[in-house]
């Protein structure tokens, strides 16, 4: 499987080299409120802002997955809890009903 894996990556950087080999010409600078880029090939802009996203997006995955390790930890604990006290009223039920009979449950 990594050997898919490894050979995907390969075509992967393989057409993206063509692409910005054949994109080289056009130059574009990119300009955010008062600061302005050098002007660069718009190939390279194109893979800056898929890079930029690409970051994004994983940042946001991982901020969500450590939110949903937290919560699930914690509904864990609540779990547990719960299984605690429901068998500590069961017991308590057993031990009531024994006593209201003079018979001690085995």
């Amino acid at each position: 499987m990594w050997i898919l894996r490894w050979l995907f990556l390969l075509v992967v950087i393989f057409f993206l080299v063509g692409f910005l080999s054949q994109n080289a010409e056009p130059k574009v600078a990119v300009q955010i409120i008062t600061w302005q880029s050098p002007e660069l090939p718009l190939s390279f802009m194109l893979f800056l802002a898929a890079l930029v996203g690409y970051i994004v997006s994983l940042l946001v995955a991982v901020i969500n997955q450590l939110r949903l390790r937290s919560e699930l930890s914690t509904q864990k604990r609540r779990v547990q809890s719960l299984q605690h006290e429901l068998d500590r009223l069961r017991n308590f039920a057993l031990e009531d009903e024994g006593t209201e009979t003079g018979v001690t449950p085995s």
